[in-house]
C-alpha cells in the first residue's frame, strides 16, 4: 500500500489563523486608504455642480473622512460635509438641498456621480491593501 506524507502545512495553518485574527484590522486599514479617493471625487464633483457664480466653494472643503468604524453590519466609513458655513448654514443641509434640490433649486445629485467616479479606483486600493496584509501574515 502506497503511503504520503504531507509538510509544510502547519506554517500555512498558523498564517491563516493570524489572517482570521486580524481581519477587523485589514478592514479597517483597507477603507481608511480609499476614503481619501473618495473625499477628493465628492469635493471635486461639488464644484463641478454647485460652480453657477454664486457659490464660495466652502462646501467642497467642508468634506471630510471618518476614521474606519465597526457597527452591527461590518466596517465602514463616512465620507461627509461637516460644519457651518460663515452664514451659519450648516454644510450637510446645503450637500441635501445640492443632491436633492428645493422648491427654487433644481437637484444636482454629485454623491452617485462620486461615488461612480471613484467607486473602481477605491475598490482597487482596498484589494491592494488587503492583498498586502494576506501577503504579509501568510508568508
Amino acid at each position: 500500500m502506497a503511503r504520503c506524507e504531507l509538510n509544510g502545512f502547519d506554517g500555512l495553518i498558523e498564517g491563516l489563523n493570524n489572517l482570521a485574527a486580524n481581519t477587523g484590522e485589514i478592514a479597517k486599514k483597507a477603507i481608511n486608504a480609499a476614503t481619501p479617493t473618495l473625499k477628493d471625487a465628492l469635493s471635486q464633483c461639488i464644484e463641478e455642480s454647485a460652480n453657477r457664480g454664486y457659490a464660495t466653494g466652502e462646501l467642497a472643503q467642508s468634506i471630510e473622512a471618518t476614521k474606519a468604524k465597526q457597527n452591527a453590519y461590518g466596517y465602514f466609513a463616512a465620507v461627509r460635509p461637516v460644519g457651518e458655513d460663515r452664514k451659519g448654514v450648516r454644510n450637510g443641509e446645503k450637500l441635501a438641498y445640492l443632491e436633492y434640490g428645493t422648491s427654487r433649486q433644481a437637484a444636482h445629485p454629485v454623491i452617485a456621480r462620486a461615488i461612480n467616479r471613484a467607486g473602481e479606483k477605491c475598490e482597487k486600493i482596498m484589494q491592494d491593501e488587503v492583498e498586502k496584509a494576506v501577503q504579509k501574515l501568510l508568508w
